[in-house]
């Protein structure tokens, strides 16, 4: 039976019979894995402390007919995060979303990336400015869409690719679209909400160190968050359907 290490962050925890659990981790090499860990609910298991969500641990694994856990040593614990609830939420949010729209053992750099950079993020500057907390989750879930080339169309009408008066969002074309061409179920969207979107969509992290910028996003927050949970439902939808 081999054996494999890598870096992993923990994305959920699931109780399995009366003593094991089962861990799915976003691995460096390896992409989503799902891993049996038996005994990890035994009080005075070793493993089980270094796997509290979230957590960058590196792991250890025996592949056979289901991958079994081996080690786990804890690198990095965020304990600021950890902290206080908000943040805390806004992690298992992240977690949550990697683990939903990832495929198992199919690994990806760029999702990789996000997890170790928005988790990061939030620890470093959560305490410099509270905003980060509400802006960090709406930028993991736009950038987890890029990732997956599944972004909302944001420039010309989905129709007829009119430039101007887009004022309206189709859910069901996953784009803007002009007066002409909206129909009841479509939303309204602003010039300024499209601008926030674009930015969320297509800025790095570290072009959001402009408080400018962050204000421009989180002025609009209330408009992203509705529009995020809705538009990733429909991605979900289209997902489970495929």
């Amino acid at each position: 039976m081999e054996h494999y290490s890598t870096l992993a962050f923990v994305l959920k925890q699931e109780p399995i019979k009366e003593q094991d659990r089962n861990y799915t981790f976003y691995t460096q090499k390896f992409g989503k894995l799902a891993i049996l860990t038996p005994g990890a609910r035994k009080i005075k298991a070793k493993l089980s402390g270094h796997l509290e969500l979230p957590s960058l641990v590196q792991i250890e694994f025996a592949m056979s007919y289901k991958p079994r856990l081996i080690s786990a040593l804890e690198k990095f614990s965020f304990p600021e995060i950890k902290k206080k609830q908000k943040p805390l939420t806004a992690a298992f949010l992240m977690a949550d979303l990697a683990d939903k729209l990832s495929l198992e053992k199919q690994d990806d750099p760029e999702i990789w990336k996000l997890l170790f950079n928005s988790f990061y993020f939030l620890e470093e500057n959560l305490n410099k400015s509270p905003q980060v907390v509400d802006f960090i989750w709406l930028y993991f879930n736009a950038q987890f869409l890029e990732i997956l080339g599944l972004s909302p169309f944001l420039e010309g009408c989905t129709e007829c690719g009119r430039t101007i008066n887009n004022k309206f969002f189709s859910f069901e074309k996953k784009g803007v679209v002009c007066q002409q061409h909206s129909h009841k179920d479509d939303w309204p969207i602003s010039n300024n909400q499209k601008r926030a979107l674009n930015k969320l969509f297509n800025f790095s992290l570290k072009q959001f160190s402009d408080p400018s910028c962050l204000k421009e996003v989180l002025e609009e927050k209330k408009y992203i968050e509705k529009f995020l949970s809705k538009f990733t439902l429909v991605i979900k939808s289209d997902i489970i359907n495929l």
